[in-house]
């Protein structure tokens, strides 16, 4: 298992990553696709989560697969209501987007669901 450190250095290299892509891309003119953003968030999430969540990933116990159990329903239930709300968007023509992206979107969005569900959870119980 990584340790602490290395998880949050990984959260912080991410943002860094995303800022540095805007950055370039902003003075270079062009317009950042909308995915990139929610992509490097939910990475950084991921990271920084990661690392909160450690030293309950060590152990095997029955208070974090209940953690984990609650996350994924949590997750399915918001990945539900994300779907609902980009097609309403998409169909309204309120937002214009490829597939690609809202696929891209959608995994974003429930990643991030799950792990900052598992953080909150874990503090929680």
């Amino acid at each position: 298992m990584l340790s602490k450190k290395v998880l949050i250095w990984c959260g912080f290299g991410w943002l860094i990553a995303g800022a540095l892509l805007t950055t370039i891309n902003f003075m270079a003119g062009k317009a950042i696709s909308i995915d990139i953003p929610f992509a490097i968030a939910a990475l950084a999430i991921i990271g920084f989560s990661m690392a909160h969540l450690a030293p309950h990933f060590q152990r095997k116990d029955e208070r974090f697969k209940f953690i984990r159990q609650k996350g994924a329903l949590f997750t399915t239930i918001l990945t539900t209501i994300y779907c609902g709300v980009l097609w309403l968007l998409t169909e309204a023509g309120i937002l214009e987007i490829e597939g690609k992206q809202a696929v891209i979107i959608l995994l974003s969005l429930i990643s991030s669901t799950l792990f900052l569900s598992w953080v909150v959870l874990s503090k929680k119980y």
